[in-house]
């Protein structure tokens, strides 16, 4: 299920919002209400209408998913936002979409470098009871999903208490790719000062790791598209704003 803010336009960045662990698309509505660019919202897959298990997840299969959510919905030059886990599919968003993506925008987004993985700059020295237990969650939550739809049937639904950490995880423990990623694409981190997840030495890795181009200081918690979503909304403006700025003629 996708979530639009104002009709997509093709001579304008789109925004496309993509939320983190435990959240669908919803987290992002009073963002949209905030934004002066058109936006799309998308679920990952493994809640509402987005059929698959949970913690059992991949990256590739959640970058086809929204990739084809975008596709489908816009058209013209993209914005891609990833906040905390959703940070790690945006890559593969990028290198689906190469010649409509013009900059990633990380919302205390969680990423590694090409080849590696998330949990190894997350918990180094838990690795082997992280991976313990992804595999015990994947046996006991098989077919789980996040709020799932009424209609669709076979389906276990689980709380976001129960998906959040495991949703998480998930991701975490994946190789990220940046294979196919156009070269010079822009790269936004927004540091949230006040995010009790990410310490600040563990977002200085973070910022690394997407080879942010610009580092944006926002003044919240963890989850800014709950808390400040109007100071957020004028961030991601202000990103696809210098995209047109400095757009060739």
């Amino acid at each position: 299920m996708r979530q639009g803010g104002s009709a997509p336009r093709s001579d304008r960045p789109t925004i496309v919002l993509v939320h983190g662990a435990g959240h669908t698309a919803e987290v992002w509505r009073a963002v949209q209400a905030g934004l002066d660019h058109p936006s799309v919202a998308v679920d990952l897959p493994g809640r509402r209408d987005r059929v698959a298990s949970i913690a059992e997840v991949t990256i590739e299969e959640a970058a086809t998913s929204v990739a084809a959510d975008v596709a489908d919905a816009t058209t013209g030059p993209l914005v891609l936002v990833g906040h905390s886990a959703g940070g790690v599919v945006l890559p593969g968003v990028a290198a689906r979409l190469p010649d409509r993506v013009d900059h990633l925008v990380f919302v205390a987004g969680l990423c590694a470098r090409d080849g590696e993985r998330v949990v190894t700059d997350v918990r180094p020295d838990a690795a082997d009871q992280m991976a313990a237990r992804l595999e015990q969650a994947r046996v006991e939550l098989r077919g789980a999903m996040l709020d799932p739809d009424p209609a669709i049937a076979g389906v276990t639904a689980i709380t976001v208490d129960v998906a959040m950490p495991i949703d998480s995880l998930n991701y975490m423990s994946q190789v990220v790719s940046w294979r196919g990623v156009r070269e010079g694409t822009g790269r936004t981190f927004v540091r949230c000062l006040r995010d009790r997840i990410q310490p600040r030495a563990l977002q200085a890795k973070l910022i690394e790791n997407c080879g942010a181009t610009a580092v944006v200081d926002l003044d919240s918690g963890h989850t800014p598209a709950v808390s400040v979503p109007v100071e957020l909304a004028r961030i991601l403006d202000r990103v696809a704003d210098e995209l047109v700025t400095t757009a060739p003629a």
